[in-house]
């Protein structure tokens, strides 16, 4: 039986209706996604998304795609008034939080160094500059969501944040005036790396954007130590392995790059994030401390 969120799709993409198995992966209040079994025994990956989330197609066919990322492709895709589904090819059945393997997080951090490097290359060649202007953030517009952050209700005049505005513009404007911008998955977890034979491919992109930070490698170093213990350097190694940077400038720009992080990510649960993922508001105070040990890694 079609899930009720697809229900209304169903007219406009036959294979919904051609699915002999549904399988819930995950459903929060403006997304769901099932990996459905067709009569032939094929697998296919859907998925519905609300509000902002009914975009993740136009990520994919306006950055993902024209920057040669190793991402599932898109089958199908339709938009209605508030939302959209997806239909894509399932691109594997395991991802590295089930299966938190030292080597899959170091094969992790080779495929983002790859990823970005062919992103910066490509850019200028393969996207538009009025998309490029679509899906950039600059270092202004990161100072501003942390302006936001100070001037919210949660977090008006917090010490941590208080702190990085003073000392986060000089250092920032300097990431952004010596490396090219990239692109950002900012959910590079390992939760959305799927494990393939041939190595690892990063999913769910709704979140993607422009920039030059190494937001996403340490969120992935995080998880690295969490779930596996694999030692940090060894991450730090396999990255700089299929990347050009030298590791003093990996070591002095990471810190940056977890600032950004957490600031847009900050910014998203104050202003409706935790309305969307249930127990997130438990998130803040460890981002804070996150917030604070980053602040001393950059000074």
């Amino acid at each position: 039986m079609i899930p009720a969120c697809f229900s209304e799709y169903s007219s406009k993409i036959p294979v919904l209706n051609e699915a002999a198995e549904w399988s819930l992966l995950r459903k929060w209040t403006l997304s769901e996604v099932y990996r459905i079994k067709l009569a032939d025994g094929e697998t296919r990956i859907v998925k519905w998304g609300g509000s902002e989330m009914a975009g993740e197609a136009g990520i994919y066919r306006n950055l993902v795609q024209p920057l040669q990322i190793k991402a599932p492709r898109i089958l199908a895709f339709v938009q209605l008034e508030n939302s959209g589904v997806m239909v894509m090819e399932d691109v594997g059945e395991h991802n590295v939080e089930q299966q938190p393997h030292p080597a899959h997080f170091l094969e992790a951090a080779r495929e983002l160094a790859r990823l970005r490097t062919r992103a910066s290359r490509l850019l200028d060649r393969k996207i538009s500059p009025e998309t490029i202007d679509a899906h950039y953030v600059s270092a202004e517009d990161f100072l501003k969501l942390l302006d936001d952050l100070l001037n919210s209700e949660h977090l008006a005049g917090n010490e941590v944040l208080s702190q990085l505005a003073k000392k986060l513009p000089d250092p920032l404007e300097k990431l952004y005036r010596t490396v090219p911008n990239s692109i950002i998955h900012h959910d590079y977890h390992a939760k959305n790396l799927v494990i393939q034979e041939n190595g690892i491919a990063p999913i769910d992109w709704p979140n993607a954007y422009l920039s030059p930070h190494l937001g996403d490698l340490y969120c992935l170093l995080g998880e690295a130590s969490f779930r596996s213990q694999v030692a940090r350097t060894e991450m730090l190694s396999a990255f700089l392995e299929a990347s050009d940077l030298h590791i003093n400038d990996l070591r002095r720009q990471l810190p940056i790059g977890g600032i950004c992080w957490l600031i847009k990510t900050l910014h998203w649960l104050v202003h409706g994030g935790t309305a969307i993922i249930p127990g997130s508001d438990a998130w803040i105070p460890d981002l804070l401390n996150d917030a604070k040990q980053l602040y001393r890694e950059m000074s």
